[in-house]
């Protein structure tokens, strides 16, 4: 569908862009060329070098994980609410958990084109988890921005849970029927103080060589969006632990300062580092809690699941797959009655955006690989809640 709307945009503007001075090639040279004046204005050429190859293409490799936890305490299972003998009541009088959901280490393969650091990219996984990667950027000499949407789904994640009384932690991997669907899109923004002299687009997209080392200021603004969703029927037993927690939404929009450092330590080597501090002008969590008939069971309030024995529904069992296979097809999960959907406002929260690049340059082709931390709090009731992306990428791209 995405495709189709493209292209019937792009039939409908090339008439346009045809009759325009030049044609379709002129129309293309004009923008080139503000392009390449927007790029080049203001820098210092002893520090940034502008090669005579205008485009980039990059072949990319890329290893990526998402944590999310929640801290969502269950308050030992509600134990005490149980109308049945209960085996954990007993060693596990208080117990609560503080489950975090970590998605696989995820491999993924695509490209990169870009004229003068305005350019797309695309990555699709080839190992791990299902999803794909798409990037956006317009970077000039002082100044950019970045858009980037990662959506995935998984069926593995791992979870974390902790006995309050003891402090035992149990991890394991947590096999679900149904996965994880989850999309991350940011959109950050910045602006160098000392853009004539040190850049960013050397490190990060190769359309400039720096010539030398060179820091500067910086201020930035972050835009971050994300979906998760789990609340399908076979998943009635993980949204429960989840404190009945089955989907969120979460709105960020942050400001604030930090400090970059581009380091070259011989010819055609570059070592750039980059760390900005933010804090949250705005931070809203939608939360939507889900009943299931794995729910009423568990906290004695309806007999059975058609008579589903109660040996299947062991939460504490590190070594479970799953549950039993009769009880797949009898799972229900519906919204709440009371308390179905709820929007928090978090307070005032500081964000952290670390960045690392190391880049070599030989003749028209360039090596490069850089890594990159988010992270995200949040805060919803009593509880509270962080998500941590982060990704290495490696790539070889060719000046043309």
């Amino acid at each position: 569908m995405k495709f189709r709307l493209a292209l019937l945009i792009l039939t409908m503007t090339a008439p346009l862009f045809a009759h325009a001075e030049g044609g379709v090639l002129g129309f293309i040279k004009k923008v080139g060329a503000t392009i390449d004046t927007m790029t080049i204005r203001g820098v210092d050429r002893r520090y940034i070098e502008m090669p005579k190859k205008p485009w980039q293409v990059i072949i990319q490799g890329n290893i990526n994980q998402s944590v999310l936890k929640m801290d969502a305490q269950v308050d030992a299972f509600r134990m005490d609410k149980l109308s049945r003998d209960n085996p954990y009541d007993e060693a596990f009088g208080d117990l609560s958990w503080e489950p975090r959901i970590k998605t696989p280490i995820t491999a993924y393969a695509g490209v990169w084109a870009g004229y003068r650091g305005y350019g797309f990219g695309y990555s699709k996984n080839v190992g791990g988890d299902d999803g794909s990667i798409i990037k956006f950027g317009l970077i000039g000499s002082s100044y950019g921005a970045t858009l980037r949407i990662h959506q995935f789904s998984t069926k593995r994640p791992t979870v974390d849970a902790k006995n309050n009384k003891t402090d035992e932690k149990v991890i394991f991997e947590y096999p679900l029927e149904d996965p994880i669907h989850v999309r991350l899109m940011t959109l950050d923004g910045y602006y160098f103080f000392n853009g004539k002299r040190c850049s960013y687009t050397a490190a990060y997209d190769q359309s400039v060589i720096q010539r030398r080392s060179s820091g500067s200021l910086m201020v930035g603004a972050m835009y971050y969006h994300s979906t998760i969703n789990y609340a399908e029927d076979r998943n009635a037993e993980f949204v429960y632990l989840m404190n009945d927690i089955g989907k969120t939404k979460h709105y960020q929009i942050s400001l604030g300062g930090g400090y970059a450092y581009n380091w070259v330590p011989c010819k055609g080597l570059l070592v750039s580092g980059l760390g900005l501090l933010m804090l949250t002008a705005f931070n809203r969590l939608d939360v939507w809690r889900y009943n299931s008939n794995f729910r009423q069971y568990f906290l004695g309030e309806i007999e059975s699941i058609n008579d589903i024995p109660a040996g299947s529904l062991d939460p504490m069992n590190k070594d479970r797959t799953s549950v039993d296979e009769d009880l797949k097809d009898k799972l229900r999960v519906w919204p709440m009655e009371e308390g179905a959907y709820e929007q928090q406002h978090s307070r005032v929260i500081p964000v952290i955006d670390a960045r690392l690049s190391v880049t070599y340059n030989v003749g028209n082709w360039f090596f490069n690989t850089n890594a990159q931390v988010h992270r995200f709090s949040f805060k919803y009731d009593e509880d509270k809640g962080m998500l941590t992306d982060w990704y290495i990428n490696a790539s070889v791209g060719l000046r043309l």
